[in-house]
C-alpha cells in the first residue's frame, strides 16, 4: 500500500531549496610575486579565494607549499592550475606530491591540455618508495583546452606570448579575474575578452625581454582603460617598485590580501 508523500507546494520552491550558488572568488592572495632569479621575492603564485579561505591556487613553485601551509593553518592545496612548465612555476609539484600522499590526501591540477605531455615527462619517476605508488595515485590530472569548470564556476584559458607558441596559458574568470601568467603584453586579449570589470594581474619587470613584459611595452601596447585594472607582477627586486610608480602602474607585494572585480573599485 503506498503512502502519503508531502509534495513540495511549487516547483520553484523545490529549485529555490536545493539551489546553492557558485563560490566566486572575492579576493586574490600572492604567497610570491618574484621572477625566476628572484631570491627576496619568492616564486610567482598566486591563490584565489573565497572569503579569505583558499578557492584555486595557480602555480606552484619551489617555495610555494611551505608558504601556502604557512599562510591557511597547515593545509595543503587542494586545486591548482598550472599556467606554464618553467620550473620556478611548477618545481613545488614533487613536494606536494610527496607531503599529500602521506597524508592521505589528493590534488586535482588543471593543466592545459598542451603541456601535459610534457608534464607527465617531467614527473615520471616521481613516487613514493614506500608506499609503490607513482604520482598520478595522487595527482588527479584534469587537462584544460579552452575552459574548465571549478567548483561550480567555468574557467578559461588562453595560449600567451612567452617563450614558445603554445607553452604558456593565462586564466580568466569573467567579470572577476585575469592573471597573465609569463608572457609579453597581450593586447589581442585584454582588448577582446575582458568585460571591464576583472582585477588584472600581469607579468612584469622594468627591462622587457623575449619572454617577459617591460614597463615600456605595458604602457605601448595598452590603452589607459586597461593599464588602470592592471596590476604588475613577476618582477626581479623590491627596488623596481620605485620604476613602477614613475610609470603610474600598482604591483602586487607578497601576502596581500586584493579585492577581484568590483570589489577593487
Amino acid at each position: 500500500m503506498l503512502t502519503d508523500v508531502a509534495l513540495p507546494q511549487s516547483k520553484g520552491e523545490c529549485w529555490e531549496s536545493k539551489y546553492q550558488p557558485p563560490m566566486v572568488p572575492t579576493s586574490a592572495l600572492f604567497l610570491g610575486v618574484g621572477d625566476a632569479s628572484s631570491e627576496s621575492l619568492g616564486n610567482s603564485a598566486c591563490v584565489l579565494c573565497k572569503n579569505a579561505e583558499p578557492w584555486l591556487l595557480i602555480d606552484c613553485g619551489h617555495d610555494t607549499v611551505s608558504k601556502y601551509k604557512r599562510t591557511f593553518s597547515n593545509q595543503l592545496p587542494s586545486h591548482v592550475f598550472i599556467t606554464h612548465l618553467h620550473y620556478d612555476h611548477i618545481g613545488g609539484l614533487e613536494q606536494l606530491f610527496f607531503k599529500a600522499a602521506l597524508s592521505g590526501s589528493q590534488v586535482r591540477l588543471y593543466v592545459p591540455v598542451l603541456l601535459v605531455q610534457q608534464l607527465c615527462a617531467m614527473l615520471r619517476y616521481t613516487q613514493l618508495s614506500e608506499g609503490k605508488a607513482d604520482i598520478w595515485n595522487t595527482f588527479i590530472l584534469h587537462p584544460v583546452s579552452e575552459s574548465f569548470w571549478h567548483q561550480g564556476v567555468k574557467l578559461w584559458t588562453y595560449p600567451v606570448r612567452h617563450h614558445a607558441p603554445n607553452s604558456a596559458y593565462a586564466l580568466h574568470l569573467p567579470g572577476v579575474v585575469f592573471y597573465s601568467g609569463d608572457t609579453r603584453p597581450i593586447p589581442e586579449l585584454l582588448t577582446h575578452m575582458v568585460t571591464g570589470a576583472e582585477t588584472i594581474f600581469h607579468d612584469c619587470s622594468v627591462k622587457g625581454n623575449p619572454s617577459h613584459s617591460g614597463i615600456d611595452d605595458l604602457v605601448r601596447e595598452y590603452p589607459s582603460c586597461i593599464l588602470e585594472k592592471v596590476w604588475v607582477y613577476h618582477y626581479h627586486c623590491k627596488e623596481e617598485q620605485s620604476a613602477f610608480k614613475r610609470a603610474g602602474l600598482k604591483f602586487v607585494t607578497p601576502f596581500s590580501m586584493m579585492p577581484l572585480g568590483e570589489r577593487m573599485r
